[in-house]
């Protein structure tokens, strides 16, 4: 089960993208405001990459 959420720096949060890591792995997902999965990745880094390539 997921563990929501994990905040994106602050230049990202008016995205709507949620950033959030799956319980006991070391994988982030990205949310889209819908609520859909976007992505997977396995750094959190990563995932802050993917929302702001997304919301630029």
């Amino acid at each position: 089960m997921p563990r929501l959420p994990a905040a994106p720096p602050a230049d990202l949060k008016q995205s709507g993208f949620v950033i959030a890591k799956y319980d006991g792995s070391r994988y982030w997902m990205v949310i889209d405001p819908e609520g859909k999965l976007v992505c997977v990745t396995v750094y959190k880094r990563g995932a802050v990459e993917v929302v702001r390539r997304l919301a630029a």
